[in-house]
This record gives C-alpha cells, structure tokens and sequence, in this order.
C-alpha cells in the first residue's frame, strides 16, 4: 500500500510540474500553424 501510494504522489507531482511547459509547447505550436500576421496601419495626421 506505501509503494502504491508513493507511486501515485510519484505521477501526481510530475502532472503538476510539466503542465505549465506542455501548454506552453501546445500554444507554441498554434502559434506555428495560425503563423498570426501584422497589419501594419497608417499614421494618422
């Protein structure tokens, strides 16, 4: 039951760490795909 339990703190703990930098990953990768164009305006006068 203790090598159970440390095995689920175990998965739980690296869920919590890599969710931040998967997300980052994923709307990296958005980003590539929707390649987001800048539309340049005119100055006003």
């Amino acid at each position: 039951m203790k090598t159970i339990s440390i095995f689920i703190l175990l998965i739980y703990w690296s869920i919590m760490i890599f969710a931040p930098v998967m997300s980052k990953d994923v709307k990296f990768s958005r980003a590539k795909v929707n390649q987001t164009k800048i539309v340049e305006t005119k100055p006003r006068n």
